[in-house]
């Protein structure tokens, strides 16, 4: 380590608060050597200095931001990694995944993925795999989403539909089979935002046992089910769909079933588009109007 870096690091430390500042707007000029002493002082008592060397290190982590294959980012991939040790506090831990889940690689995720086990760091190793691409990072997410707690499950899924990861179809049609609601509607808006048709049989969680609000999540994930089954020219699948939505009492569903109906354009979706040019609701009225004009016009 260099006299810059010892001296950014006792500046840092130091009582005047203009001293500190100065020091950390360098913080992107710094060596990663000094990475491990940022983490002492980040897990310090003095309010100061930590939110210093908190601030320097955004700074650092930024700083090689647009470099994804640099020696230099590498090395602080490396050096946060280094964090993630057992023996850091759970607070300095929690800092390396944020910051891996901007500047990590495929090759941080063996390291993160023994924090989805624990109660104390899941949330934040999660939020970090789910953030870095590849299929390391979908395999590990559907891995610990077979073996997870129940409770952590619909976390779990609800990142691998933020990831779009097809290869985790069958794993969310599988999981919509779960007794846990909770868990079969997290598969079941993971497969809506993924968006294939998965290989193994595919039946909906039983709207029986849903909570209100747990119907109104169903019906969303349906429709945008529908949307992207009827993009794949799977229309007659998307009907099915859209009359699930026609059927809610909610406006704004049934006007999203119309208007993703309309898209569709054969007989069929006029023949549903046509009783809701009567429905006593005035937007849905309309929506279905236009819906209607659009259909005559092609």
């Amino acid at each position: 380590m260099g006299e810059k870096e010892k001296k950014f690091l006792a500046d840092l430390q130091s009582d005047n608060a203009d001293v500190r500042y100065a020091a950390w707007a360098l913080g992107g000029e710094m060596d990663p050597a000094v990475l491990p002493e940022l983490a002492k002082l980040i897990a310090g008592s003095k309010p100061g200095p930590a939110k210093a060397a908190g601030e320097a290190l955004n700074r650092l982590v930024h700083s090689v931001g647009k470099e994804p294959s640099g020696a230099r980012r590498q090395a602080v991939v490396r050096g946060l990694t280094a964090w993630l040790n057992t023996k850091q506090p759970a607070w300095v831990r929690t800092v390396a995944l944020r910051h891996l889940s901007l500047v990590g690689g495929e090759d941080v995720v063996a390291a993160v993925t023994p924090l989805l086990a624990g109660a104390d760091l899941r949330e934040e190793a999660a939020f970090c795999i789910e953030r870095i691409p590849g299929m390391t990072s979908a395999n590990a997410l559907m891995a610990a989403a077979k073996s997870a707690p129940d409770d952590f499950k619909p976390r779990l899924l609800a990142a691998l539909g933020h990831r779009g990861d097809k290869e985790a179809a069958d794993l969310c049609a599988g999981l919509m089979q779960s007794p846990n609601a909770g868990i079969a509607m997290a598969g079941m808006k993971a497969l809506a935002r993924i968006g294939v048709k998965p290989s193994v049989s595919l039946s909906a969680p039983s709207t029986g046992v849903l909570t209100e609000w747990q119907l109104l999540e169903f019906a969303d994930s349906a429709l945008r089910y529908a949307g992207a089954l009827a993009r794949q020219g799977a229309t007659a699948e998307a009907v099915k769909l859209y009359q699930f939505a026609l059927a809610r009492p909610e406006e704004h569903l049934q006007c999203a079933a119309i208007v993703g109906i309309a898209k569709i354009g054969t007989a069929e979706a006029a023949a549903l588009i046509f009783p809701k040019l009567k429905s006593s609701d005035p937007k849905v009225r309309r929506t279905a109007q236009k819906a209607w004009d659009s259909l005559k016009g092609a």
